[in-house]
C-alpha cells in the first residue's frame, strides 16, 4: 500500500503543469458563508509566481442577510497541482481581513484571520478556468466555512 500511495504522490508532483509562471488570471466568484448564511460575491486576480505557486488577492462583499454584511481582503497562496490538460486541484493556505457590519446592533468591527482550504478548476479553455473552492475562515467570534464558485479569463 505505501508503494502505490508513493507511486501516486511521485506521479502527482511530477506532472507537466498547465499554469505557467508569469500567467495572470482575473476572475468573478459567487458563493456562500454557511455560518452566517451571506451569499458572497467576489473578484480575484491570479498571479503564478512559479508554474505551481500562485498568489491570489481578492476582495469579496458578503451581501447582507439578518442585518449583518462585510467586505474582506483575503491574500492566499495556491500549490497547483495539474492532473491533465483540463483539470487541476490546490490547497490554499492566506491570510485576511474582515470589516463586519452589524445594522441590528448598530456596530462594526474588524477581524484578522487565517485561510485554509481546497480548490479545483477545470480548463475550458487556455483563457477560461472555471472551479471550485471550500475554505475555512479562522477568525474570533466568527469562523466559518465558505464555498465559492469561479469562473476565470487568463491573459
Amino acid at each position: 500500500m505505501k508503494r502505490v500511495i508513493m507511486l501516486l504522490l511521485l506521479t502527482v508532483i511530477t506532472t507537466v503543469g498547465y499554469a505557467q509562471k508569469g500567467k495572470t488570471s482575473a476572475g468573478f466568484t459567487l458563493g456562500h458563508a454557511f455560518d452566517t448564511e451571506n451569499v458572497i460575491a467576489g473578484i480575484d486576480l491570479q498571479y503564478n509566481v512559479t508554474d505551481e505557486v500562485r498568489l491570489a488577492p481578492s476582495l469579496s462583499h458578503f451581501i447582507k442577510n439578518n442585518g449583518l454584511n462585510a467586505w474582506a481582503i483575503d491574500i492566499n497562496a495556491h500549490y497547483v497541482f495539474t492532473l491533465s490538460d483540463v483539470f487541476g486541484f490546490y490547497p490554499l493556505g492566506g491570510v485576511g481581513l474582515t470589516f463586519w457590519d452589524y445594522k441590528w446592533r448598530h456596530s462594526s468591527m474588524n477581524r484578522f484571520g487565517l485561510n485554509v482550504g481546497l480548490g479545483g478548476e477545470i480548463y475550458a479553455t487556455k483563457e477560461i478556468t472555471v472551479g471550485l473552492e471550500m475554505k475555512y475562515n479562522i477568525m474570533s467570534d466568527l469562523d466559518q466555512a465558505i464555498a465559492g464558485i469561479r469562473i476565470g479569463y487568463t491573459f
